[in-house]
């Protein structure tokens, strides 16, 4: 496959920039108790990192020749870099469930690792393809992050070159110039129709998105050149870049809104914006749900009342109804120079999720397989245990199949198979998305088969090896709940059987005989083949 002279061109200007950013920060204070494991140690996060110097020296490759090898070169060591942070904190929470056991208050902050840690997990290749994205903008190498102050929009690096967005949320002050020129109503917490005393340069409140989008409308023709809209969740990200763990900014700090510039000179965005962390929530375009006519849009960024993990970037649970004002929820604005949108704009989970099978060939060893996703040029394998309702990345490979080994018994497992791209990835990894593993012994009358499903059809097709001298099979649906088979299926010269009612967003589990069962309520599943059937996007 070979990457476009354009994405090859841009490349250079962003990973340049990125060494401008300072050096993690370092800090060593110690307590006796040892529970004060964020600061007293190298964990401690204030600043972006800087880039390593052989990630350096790979950019100037590129530079000199802009190959298909030579971009796949930078992005392993991306994911390299990567690795290595998601390595150091795996043995921090290690470090901190060790020095914390049986400490007051040691449970909670472990939890607030692992959560962080998992997040880390499930929002992987959103990073990388983030990283990679902002890699090829043309606007990095002439953008000066000192400088960000300067200006009322920074661009937005990976988001398409037209696109930049407002330095700071929207304050009082700017939507009180609004309700001067248009006559529009005012937040419900404004007295006779202006800002409390001293808030003009608190970000606005207590405004639903149609009153954001108004306000956008009105930017526009004041303007009379570019134009204004709320960010979709993707280029919020962008322009916000990683939260580092440890950064100051307006969450459990204080009893509500502070100014937008109250951490300006120490808390900066991705490429220079503010406020981005806590104060308020942002609203976005994107859309969480849409049922019983009522819009859940998502919103970013946390605000003083938020727990502070729920104010990281890639925190992508938080929602809001779009007709509602609320206390803790304002918006910031994009700027769409000349109103060309980019030919599209960036939304990172667009890729869907795979009809994955997992069948039992060995006492201990599953292999899964999965149908090819278009567009997908990798797949990463996830491991997810339902006792501790934790994932775990596996590998990743290029193929569409994978083994997996366990111990004998070990049917706590289910697995999650992501596909990637270099700009595009699938948003699935959550437990609904999971097929079961099912290891045991072999019992003598089984045989291994395969399943696919032909969603144009609604159509799946289990398929299994002739065994000699039967010419009957009997197939059974197995409840990997209950634990029980269906009615038998009888199957006669053929080796292989259709079912046209399965539905989207399931799993099923099947067992075939050479036998019929004679105990149907004590099987354990051994040698079976589960498909997941994810819904129809």
């Amino acid at each position: 496959m070979q990457v476009s002279k354009r994405i090859a061109g841009f490349l250079l200007a962003l990973l340049l920039a990125f060494a401008l950013l300072p050096a993690t920060a370092m800090a060593a204070e110690t307590e006796d108790d040892g529970m004060n494991m964020f600061e007293n140690s190298d964990f401690i996060e204030k600043e972006q990192p800087e880039l390593t110097e052989e990630t350096k020296q790979l950019i100037s490759l590129y530079q000199r020749n802009p190959t298909e090898e030579n971009y796949l070169n930078l992005r392993e060591i991306v994911i390299d870099n990567y690795n290595a942070v998601l390595v150091r904190k795996e043995a921090k929470l290690a470090e901190l469930k060790e020095e914390t056991a049986g400490k007051p208050g040691g449970e909670e902050k472990v939890a607030e690792m692992e959560e962080i840690v998992q997040e880390m997990y499930m929002t992987y290749w959103n990073r990388i393809n983030s990283s990679m994205l902002r890699f090829t903008d043309t606007r990095l190498l002439k953008w000066k992050i000192d400088d960000a102050y300067k200006y009322d929009y920074i661009p937005v690096m990976g988001a398409g070159n037209s696109i930049y967005v407002k330095r700071t949320p929207v304050t009082n002050a700017e939507y009180a110039e609004y309700i001067s020129a248009t006559g529009a109503k005012a937040p419900s917490n404004w007295i006779d129709g202006t800002y409390p005393a001293g808030e003009e340069e608190y970000p606005l409140n207590f405004v639903t998105c149609e009153d954001a989008l108004d306000f956008c409308e009105w930017l526009t023709a004041e303007d009379g050149v570019n134009v204004y809209r709320l960010p979709n969740e993707s280029e919020w990200e962008l322009a916000a870049g990683h939260m580092p763990k440890d950064v100051d900014f307006n969450c459990g700090v204080n009893d509500g809104r502070t100014s937008v510039e109250e951490y300006a000179d120490v808390t900066r965005g991705a490429h220079g914006a503010v406020d981005f962390w806590g104060n308020v929530w942002e609203w976005t375009t994107t859309v969480r749900s849409d049922s019983d006519g009522i819009t859940i849009l998502g919103v970013k960024g946390g605000s003083w009342n938020s727990a502070r993990t729920d104010c990281r970037t890639e925190h992508r649970k938080e929602g809001r109804a779009a007709a509602s004002a609320y206390e803790d929820v304002g918006f910031r604005v994009i700027q769409v120079l000349g109103g060309e949108e980019p030919e599209q704009k960036v939304e990172l989970a667009t890729l869907n999720a795979p009809v994955v099978t997992a069948n039992s060939v060995s006492e201990n060893t599953v292999l899964l397989s999965w149908q090819p996703v278009k567009d997908a040029v990798e797949y990463q394998i996830f491991e997810y245990c339902e006792n501790t309702k934790l994932v775990l990345m596996l590998d990743r490979t290029a193929g569409t199949s994978f083994t997996v080994e366990a111990a004998v018994g070990s049917n706590a497992y289910r697995y999650i198979v992501q596909p990637i791209s270099y700009t595009a990835i699938c948003d699935n990894i959550s437990p609904e998305y999971s097929v079961k593993a099912i290891f045991g012994k072999k019992p003598a009358e089984t045989v291994n088969a395969s399943a696919t499903y032909d969603s144009e059809c609604k159509r799946l097709t289990l398929v299994w090896d002739p065994v000699a001298g039967t010419d009957t099979y009997y197939v059974y649906k197995f409840n990997i709940d209950t634990k029980r088979l269906s009615k038998v299926k009888t199957v006669t010269d053929a080796t292989e059987c259709t079912y046209r009612k399965e539905e989207s967003g399931k799993e099923y589990c099947f067992i075939i005989s050479t036998k019929e069962l004679s105990n149907k309520q004590r099987y354990d599943g051994a040698f079976s083949v589960a498909i997941f059937i994810p819904k129809a996007q």
